[in-house]
């Protein structure tokens, strides 16, 4: 065998850092909780403006967060995308603030919150299938949710999994406040079949394995307007719609190829592709979708994500005391 010189080996090992720092600029891994058909969009169209490819790491909110945690210090993804404002806000040492050169165009109602740059705003809605119920065995509030008639019939995502399962649980607790909204919540959860993603919920009603499912508006009114048998609901107690956000992890290892993403989202071709999703848009010169219900027609209270980020650990732990006790 041949023998490498300790200069040739030195030159070697220089071309290998050298091809691996030219590859990490030529990529950005994406950590993502977002909805396969928002992806199908929004992904090929940044690699094609930027010329960089995405590495893509699909998963639950909580999963990724535990992901990053296991990482933490070590390059890994250059941007989180398409999870709550809380899960940042309760998880700030995993993330590094970045103000995007674009955040100017977003409306003025989002906001940049720590690390946390929105891209969309979702609304907590209710999924009905329309050949399991009839419109007056519709729940029409929380409170309806509750009602025993509807044991095993509701699809719910676990809300240590999912983002939107644990808006939708912090939509009940600053509704109905923490002693009736945890006594409520405990009825609707025990009426409710579990699942690892809210992205499942608007299937398993649509396919029937399910009369109602709660879950975002834009993953149902897919369903709805493809000529599935699913109704969209919003509470009429009181909903939230909340920002949907991305942020910049503490260490990236592409931390310009992560800026250029979060960039991207919100340019205007990015933001139209968003509400081609049934997503709304958080640029003011972006229309959202004609088959969403406007916003001055559901009943929002006002979604405090300061609150649901700082009582997020305390809230997730009562929340397995349920999942424990669930009858």
């Amino acid at each position: 065998m041949m023998k490498l010189s300790r200069r040739t080996l030195a030159i070697v090992a220089a071309s290998a850092l050298a091809a691996s720092a030219t590859w990490a600029q030529t990529k950005v891994t994406i950590y993502s909780a977002a909805p396969q058909d928002l992806l199908d969009r929004v992904i090929p169209a940044f690699e094609k403006a930027s010329g960089t490819k995405v590495d893509l790491i699909k998963g639950g909110s909580g999963d990724l967060i535990n992901r990053l945690r296991g990482e933490r210090g070590r390059q890994t993804a250059d941007v989180l995308f398409s999870v709550s404002t809380e899960v940042i806000l309760a998880n700030a040492a995993l993330f590094t603030p970045y103000t995007p050169d674009n955040a100017k165009a977003m409306a003025e109602a989002f906001r940049i919150q720590g690390a946390a740059v929105p891209f969309t705003a979702v609304a907590t809605s209710v999924g009905v299938n329309t050949k399991l119920l009839t419109p007056a065995q519709y729940p029409r509030t929380w409170q309806d949710l509750a009602n025993p008639a509807l044991k095993g019939k509701i699809s719910m995502a676990r809300v240590d999994k999912s983002g939107s399962s644990f808006i939708q649980l912090a939509t009940v607790l600053q509704l109905y406040g923490e002693d009736k909204g945890w006594d409520l919540y405990k009825r609707i959860m025990d009426n409710s079949v579990l699942s690892n993603s809210s992205g499942a919920v608007p299937k398993f009603v649509n396919d029937g394995e399910a009369a109602v499912g709660v879950s975002n508006e834009d993953t149902l009114l897919k369903f709805k307007v493809g000529g599935g048998p699913v109704e969209l609901l919003y509470p009429t107690d009181g909903t939230s719609a909340s920002a949907d956000v991305m942020a910049l992890p503490a260490t990236p290892a592409n931390a310009e190829g992560g800026k250029a993403f979060i960039n991207f989202m919100l340019s205007k071709p990015a933001q139209e592709l968003v509400a081609g999703v049934g997503r709304r848009p958080v640029r003011p010169d972006v229309a959202s979708s004609a088959a969403l219900t406007p916003l001055s027609q559901i009943k929002l209270i006002a979604y405090d994500q300061v609150w649901a980020g700082e009582n997020r650990t305390r809230i997730l732990r009562k929340w397995n005391d349920l999942l424990i006790e669930k009858k």
